[in-house]
């Protein structure tokens, strides 16, 4: 599925009130939030991605839940089938299986190079500190594998900036 068209990060967003801390993310969207550019797979998913982020800018003490599955972006994505990522699964398999979805697989990566575990609590500075210390565009290969928003450059460029910033 192609990602839907950019909408500013100011698009019909703070609707839904206070968002719940700690803030329940998947490890690779720790990453994924680095370039976020306001891109998404639905305007409802765009809109969850700009309150999340804006309140993390703003915020380095919230507190974030690390999670290697279902976050508070899938709750609004229209490719969760159940709690299970479809985006990557084959058209001709309609039900999911039990094997991890390739989301699962990239944040179990992210997690082990993060030195986390499922259920950390972090505030959102000490999640930063580590990205910035042991991911850069040069580990995307291993982290994020054939994600397709990697083509548009965002997360290698925010990575590596991230990275250059804090040495």
């Amino acid at each position: 599925m192609t990602p839907v068209a950019p909408m500013e990060k100011t698009a019909p967003a703070e609707s839904g009130g206070p968002i719940e801390e700690p803030i329940p993310i998947r490890a690779h969207s720790l990453l994924c939030l680095q370039g976020y550019k306001g891109l998404g797979y639905s305007p409802e998913f765009i809109v969850m991605m700009n309150r999340v982020s804006r309140a993390l800018e703003n915020n380095p003490n919230i507190e974030v839940k690390v999670l290697a599955g279902e976050d508070i972006f899938c709750r609004v994505c229209p490719h969760n089938y159940r709690g299970r990522c479809m985006a990557d699964d084959p058209v001709d398999r309609p039900v999911p299986t039990d094997s991890p979805d390739n989301s699962v697989l990239m944040d179990r990566r992210v997690l082990q190079w993060l030195d986390l575990k499922e259920g950390d609590i972090e505030y959102w500075g000490s999640i930063l500190y580590r990205i910035s210390r042991n991911v850069d565009s040069s580990v995307m290969d291993a982290l994020c594998g054939d994600c397709r928003w990697r083509e548009y450059g965002h997360c290698a460029e925010a990575l590596d900036k991230l990275s250059r910033d804090t040495h």
